[in-house]
C-alpha cells in the first residue's frame, strides 16, 4: 500500500498502516472485515510509534478505493501514454473550434513563432517583439557586453529580441522528415490544486511539448543537446461544470484522475482515458474539453489559462539566457472568426527594476515600494510550505514583465535590493515586525530577505532556477523554511531524457524524467489536497469560502496557514467577544463520530495584552435532536504556542449529543466564541475534527 511520494521509511509506513487497521478493528464488527494478517501489529508499542500524521495518512489511504499513485493520477510523463498526443493535433482542434477557413496548425504554429522576431518578420499582421520599443531605462540591470539586444517590449517592459526561436516561424515540424525541429509530448500535469476554495474554476490540466533538438539521443551526430531546447506548455483552465456548488462541483473531474491510479487499468486504456479526457471532456458530467480555445486566456485575468514557453534554443550563438514567456490564445466570433496566439505578460512576475533602490521618476516603482509589496507581505509570510507561497492578489498589470529571466537577473530580485538600507526594505521590515518578527532569519522570524525570496520564487525563473543573489547555479534560494527552495533540472522541471518505468527493468517501458522538486515537494502536496478534497468534510476543513460567518469578527478563506486541504479560516477580532457560526452540516460521512471536538487553531505572536490573550469556546446545536447551544466547553488560551497552530481539544461530548450525531443528522452546527482582547490576531481555524 506504500506508495514512493509518501515521507517515511516502509516500515514506518507499515507500521502506520497496521496501526491504522488495528484502530478500525476496535470499531463495530461490520467495519473489522478484513485478514488477520493485516491486524497483525509487529510489537506492543507499534501503535504508538506511528505520529498522528501517518495514522491519519493510513487511515485516509484505506478510506480510497486504491492508493494514489502520482505517476498516474498527478504528473504523466510515460512515454506509452504521453506518445498519443501530438502537438499538430491540438493546433488542429483548436484550429476547428476557431472556424477560420484555411487556417491549417502549421500556420498557426508559424505565426506564434514569428512573435520571437523583429517586425515585419514573416507573417506582418502578428505581434512582433519589437512593435513597442524598449524603454532604455526600465533595462535592469544594465546591459552587460555581449548580452541579446532588448529593442522590444510587452507590457511596457524590455524583452530580448529577436530571439532564435523566431527562426521556427519558417520550419516545418509537422513533416515527414521534420527531425530535431519537430516537437514531443512529455507531461500531462493534473493541477487541481489550483482550484480556488470558491470553484471559480477547477484548475489546469497541462500538455507540456519539447523540441526534439533537446532529446540527447535523438542526433547522435550532435551530442551536445543543451543549446538547442524549447518547450511550449498548454496550460487549460477547466471551468467548473456546477459553479453554483462551488468546489465540490469539480468532483468529476477529480474522480477521473484518482481512477487513473486504478491498478486494474492498463496503460493502453489510461492513455486512451487520458486523450478523451483532454480533447473530449467528459461529457456525462458536463464537463468539457481541456484543449478548448476559451481555456487558454481568451479572456484576460489570473483565472482563465495560458500557453507558456521556456526555451533556449541557439543556433550560432555562443550564449543567452533562458527565457519564459506567456501568451493568450485569442479568437473571434462565429461571424467574424479568427485565431491568434498573442505575447502577453508573464503572471506575478514583477520586474527586477520594482525592488531596486534609488529608481526616481517612476510611478510603477513608487507605488510598488511603498504600498503594493509591503501589503503583500503578510500573505507572503503566511505560509510554512512553498507550495503554498502566495501573492494575496493578483499583482496590478502594468507591474508583470514582459518575460521571465534569471540571467540577466531580470527575476533575481534579492540581487536588485540589493543588501544596503532602502525604502522598500523597511516597508517591508516594518511589516514584518508587526507580525511580531525578530527579523532574524531564524524559524518563525522572517527576514526581508527571505520575504523577497519567497517574491522571486513564485516568479517563473524563480521557481525554475532558484538562487541567490549572486544568480550562482550552485547557490541555494532561502526562504525562511528548514530547507532552501527545492532543486529543478537546471531551468526545467520536465526534461527530454527519458528513464525506465520499473527501475528492475531497465529494457522496459520508459519515462520522461521529472525534478527533485516536482518528485519531492510538489507531488507529495498535490496528492495531499486530492485526497483531502475527496475525504474531508469542507465545512469542518473551512474549505467552503463564505460557509462560515459571524456577526462580529472578520472572516477570509485563507490558503496560506493551512493544515489540511488548501484554506484555513481567517478571524479578526475587533471586539472582544466574537462567535464564528458553521453552517448546517451532516455526520452521515463522519460515522462513527468521535467523543471529542479538536481544531487546528493559530494564535498569532502580537497580541495587545500578552498577558491574556483570552478563551475560546464551543456549543453545538442538532435542533432535530432537541438539542440547541449545548456549551461543549472552553479552552485558555494563553498556554498556546504562539506563531504556530495548535491542536485545541474540547471536553467530551455528552453521551445524548454523541449519540445523536452517530444518527447521521443533517442538521448539525457549530459556534466557536473567542473571548478575546479587542483587535487581537488574526486567528487561524482548520481542521474540525470528532475524534475519541
Amino acid at each position: 500500500m506504500r506508495s514512493w511520494s509518501v515521507s517515511g521509511s516502509a516500515g514506518t509506513w507499515r507500521r502506520a498502516r497496521h496501526a491504522a487497521l488495528a484502530a478500525l478493528a476496535l470499531l463495530p464488527a461490520a467495519c473489522a472485515d478484513f485478514e488477520p494478517e493485516d491486524g497483525d501489529v509487529d510489537g506492543s508499542s507499534e501503535l504508538f510509534d506511528a505520529t498522528e500524521v501517518e495514522l491519519g495518512e493510513a487511515a485516509e489511504e484505506l478510506s480510497l478505493p486504491f492508493p494514489i499513485d502520482p505517476l498516474k493520477s498527478l504528473t504523466v510523463t510515460e512515454v506509452d501514454i504521453v506518445s498519443q498526443f501530438s502537438l499538430k493535433d491540438v493546433l488542429q482542434q483548436l484550429v476547428t473550434q476557431s472556424g477560420v477557413p484555411g487556417l491549417t496548425p502549421l500556420t498557426l504554429f508559424r505565426r506564434f513563432m514569428d512573435t520571437y522576431r523583429e517586425a515585419p518578420g514573416l507573417f506582418p499582421s502578428v505581434a512582433h517583439c519589437n512593435d513597442v520599443a524598449a524603454n532604455p531605462n526600465d533595462v535592469f540591470p544594465a546591459p552587460q557586453p555581449g548580452d541579446t539586444p532588448t529593442t522590444g517590449s510587452i507590457n511596457g517592459w524590455p524583452v530580448r529580441c529577436p530571439r532564435t526561436v523566431g527562426q521556427e516561424s519558417a520550419s516545418d515540424p509537422f513533416s515527414a522528415t521534420a527531425g530535431d525541429n519537430a516537437y514531443m509530448a512529455t507531461t500531462l500535469a493534473n493541477r487541481f490544486d489550483l482550484a480556488p476554495p470558491d470553484g471559480a474554476h477547477c484548475g489546469e490540466y497541462r500538455i507540456v511539448f519539447a523540441r526534439k533538438s533537446g532529446h540527447p539521443d535523438f542526433d547522435s551526430a550532435r551530442p551536445d543537446q543543451t543549446s538547442r531546447r524549447n518547450f511550449i506548455i498548454f496550460e487549460g483552465r477547466l471551468p467548473n461544470p456546477t459553479p453554483s456548488n462551488g468546489r465540490e462541483g469539480c468532483r468529476p473531474i477529480v474522480q477521473f484522475w484518482l481512477n487513473q491510479s486504478d491498478p486494474s487499468k492498463s496503460v493502453a486504456t489510461r492513455a486512451a482515458d487520458l486523450k478523451s479526457f483532454y480533447f473530449n471532456g467528459l461529457p456525462a458530467s458536463n464537463v468539457g474539453p481541456v484543449i478548448h480555445i476559451d481555456n487558454y486566456g481568451h479572456t484576460p485575468g489570473p483565472n482563465n489559462g495560458q500557453i507558456r514557453t521556456n526555451e533556449f534554443l541557439l543556433f550560432q550563438e555562443a550564449f543567452d539566457a533562458w527565457s519564459l514567456r506567456e501568451y493568450r490564445l485569442t479568437h473571434g466570433t462565429s461571424g467574424s472568426p479568427s485565431l491568434n496566439v498573442v505575447p502577453s505578460f508573464v503572471k506575478d512576475n514583477p520586474s527586477a527594476k520594482l525592488f531596486a533602490p534609488g529608481i526616481s521618476g517612476d510611478s510603477r516603482v513608487t507605488s510598488f515600494q511603498s504600498t503594493v509589496l509591503p501589503n503583500m507581505v503578510e500573505r507572503l509570510a503566511a505560509a510554512d510550505d512553498v507550495n503554498r507561497f502566495a501573492y494575496p492578489s493578483a499583482l496590478p498589470s502594468s507591474m508583470n514583465a514582459g518575460e521571465s529571466l534569471m540571467i540577466p537577473l531580470q527575476n533575481n530580485y534579492l540581487n536588485a535590493i540589493g543588501s544596503g538600507t532602502s525604502t522598500l526594505r523597511t516597508n517591508i521590515a516594518n511589516k514584518l515586525t508587526a507580525m511580531g518578527s525578530d527579523l532574524s532569519g531564524t524559524p518563525g522570524n522572517l527576514s526581508v530577505d527571505q520575504i523577497v525570496g519567497r517574491a522571486q520564487s513564485l516568479a517563473c525563473a524563480g521557481c525554475h532556477e532558484p538562487v541567490d543573489a549572486s544568480n550562482s547555479p550552485n547557490s541555494s534560494l532561502n526562504v525562511g523554511l528548514s530547507d532552501p527552495f527545492p532543486k529543478t533540472l537546471v531551468f526545467t522541471h520536465t526534461s527530454e531524457k527519458t528513464e525506465p518505468v520499473n527501475p528492475n527493468n531497465v529494457n522496459g517501458p520508459r519515462r520522461f524524467i521529472l525534478s527533485t522538486a516536482v518528485l519531492d515537494v510538489f507531488l507529495p502536496f498535490r496528492k495531499r489536497v486530492m485526497t483531502d478534497f475527496l475525504l474531508n468534510n469542507a465545512t469542518l476543513g473551512f474549505e467552503k469560502a463564505g460557509a462560515w460567518t459571524s456577526s462580529q469578527a472578520l472572516l477570509a478563506t485563507h490558503t496560506g496557514r493551512v493544515q489540511e486541504g488548501i484554506a484555513s479560516l481567517e478571524v479578526r477580532t475587533p471586539s472582544s467577544f466574537n462567535a464564528i457560526v458553521s453552517p448546517n452540516f451532516s455526520t452521515a460521512g463522519l460515522t462513527p463520530v468521535g467523543n471529542k471536538i479538536k481544531l487546528d487553531l493559530f494564535v498569532s505572536k502580537q497580541q495587545p495584552n500578552p498577558s491574556w490573550v483570552g478563551n475560546l469556546e464551543v456549543l453545538i446545536s442538532i435542533p432535530s435532536a432537541g438539542i440547541n447551544n449545548q456549551w461543549v466547553g472552553n479552552v485558555v488560551l494563553n498556554g498556546l504556542t504562539r506563531g504556530v497552530f495548535n491542536t485545541v481539544q474540547f471536553p467530551q461530548l455528552q453521551a445524548a449529543t454523541l449519540t445523536a450525531l452517530n444518527a447521521a443528522p443533517s442538521d448539525v452546527k457549530l459556534q466557536f466564541n473567542f473571548n478575546v482582547t479587542a483587535n487581537s490576531g488574526p486567528y487561524y481555524m482548520d481542521n474540525i475534527r470528532f475524534e475519541n
